[in-house]
Order: C-alpha cells, then sequence, then structure tokens
C-alpha cells in the first residue's frame, strides 16, 4: 500500500476518490427516522476508510494529526468565516425571518455532528490524505506546492500547509458549513428568492465571486517563493 500511494499517487488519489464518492452516494440526507442520519452514517464510513489509508499508506506521521499549529490554523482559517456569515444572508435572500420554526433541538444538534464530520470527512480525504501524498510527491518548490494545491483543492490546501495542522482544517470547514446551511437546515419556512428564483447565470457569478476570496487568500498566504516544505512534512526528497 505505501508503495502504491508514494509511487502513483496521482492514479491512487483519483481511484481512492472514486471509491469514497461511491459510497457517499450510497446515502443521502434523509428525513426518516432522524433527518440526516444517513448522511452522516456515510461521513463516518468515508472518516475511517481515510484513516486506515492513511496509515497503511505511511501517511500518519505527517498527516497533521497534532495539537501545534490549531491556533495558528484557526487565525489563518478566521477570513473564511466572514464568508461563511455572508453566506447566511445571501442564500436566504427574501426570507422573513420572523415566521421561521424551529423544528426540534435534537435536529440541531444532528445537523451540528453532521456538519462536523462533513468538515472531518473533506479535509482528511482532501488534505490528510490526498494533499499530503502529493506534498511528498512533488516536493517543496512554490511551483510544485500549487500543484498540489490545484490537484487537491484550493481554498482550504493553504492552511493546511501553513499551520501543519488538520484539526484546525477541519474546525474552519466545519464552522463554514454549519453557518451556510444551519437555517436552511434547522429551520421551517425557509424558501429564499435565490433557491426559487436564480438563473444558471447569477449562479456562476455568485460561485465565482464567493471563489476571489479564497483564491485571494491562499495566494497571500503562499507567497512566498519557498515555504519550506520539508520543515512541514519533515520528509527528505530524493
Amino acid at each position: 500500500m505505501k508503495k502504491i500511494a508514494n509511487k502513483y499517487v496521482v492514479i491512487f488519489s483519483i481511484v481512492i476518490s472514486f471509491v469514497l464518492l461511491s459510497i457517499s452516494s450510497l446515502f443521502s440526507w434523509d428525513d426518516n427516522p432522524v433527518m440526516g442520519f444517513d448522511k452522516l452514517c456515510a461521513d463516518s464510513c468515508i472518516v475511517l476508510c481515510c484513516m486506515l489509508l492513511i496509515k497503511f499508506g505511511g501517511l500518519l506521521d505527517t498527516a497533521g494529526f497534532t495539537k501545534k499549529g490549531y491556533i495558528k490554523g484557526l487565525l489563518y482559517g478566521s477570513p473564511f468565516l466572514v464568508i461563511g456569515i455572508a453566506s447566511v444572508f445571501v442564500s436566504n435572500a427574501g426570507v422573513n425571518f420572523s415566521t421561521l420554526t424551529h423544528i426540534s433541538v435534537a435536529n440541531s444538534v444532528l445537523f451540528t455532528i453532521n456538519m462536523l464530520f462533513v468538515g472531518m470527512n473533506e479535509e482528511i480525504w482532501m488534505r490528510a490524505m490526498i494533499l499530503n501524498a502529493l506534498m511528498r510527491k512533488y516536493g517543496d518548490t512554490y511551483p510544485q506546492i500549487w500543484k498540489s494545491l490545484i490537484i487537491s483543492a484550493l481554498i482550504f490546501g493553504a492552511i493546511y500547509i501553513k499551520s501543519k495542522n488538520i484539526w484546525a482544517g477541519i474546525t474552519i470547514h466545519a464552522l463554514v458549513d454549519w453557518c451556510s446551511l444551519f437555517i436552511g437546515n434547522c429551520f421551517m419556512g425557509t424558501k429564499s428568492i435565490i433557491s426559487m428564483e436564480m438563473t444558471i447565470q447569477q449562479a456562476v457569478i455568485i460561485i465565482a465571486l464567493g471563489s476571489l476570496p479564497p483564491i485571494l487568500i491562499a495566494w497571500l498566504l503562499l507567497r512566498n517563493k519557498n515555504v519550506g516544505v520539508k520543515k512541514i512534512i519533515g520528509v527528505r526528497h530524493q
């Protein structure tokens, strides 16, 4: 497993991602018996699979499961919380908040747990496993870092590289998702203007505008030509 992951890292990443997506597709965000329970099962399975692959792929020592760098990662990721909070107002444009009805405390608790596991699922999958493996393969120069980031996903990759802590990325990711989706999933009566009337062109514009801040933040975090990834991942490339 370790030799395959190191030698054929791109193929390994694609195949594993396809398998994990297949696992995810077996579950859905259901309303019975408890809303979101199926999704929680899917994310739990994916996290478990990723942890096993990280361990047997020889990636555990550089995956970021450490206390060091957590606060640093939260500081680097704090601008993303602004995006998450802003999306509350954008995605709920036209909603009369005074008429909303809270579904239940149990639903809100399960939703919050779901958001934590979504962040854990995606960060461990795309950062602790795939980005970690790509950085080992491609090295520590500026172009090579960006190559790894683009393949694995730009937005949260820079936080992981700079903080060396996967927990910070999980926390920020979960908080952004929670802010963005809490009202729509925990209250009734949340049909917004955007959800009912948004055109494809408007969706493209919103996605483009929403992508600019993360890209700018990532560029600022990695603006040095060499960020010392050898020190970050603790691996001496041959």
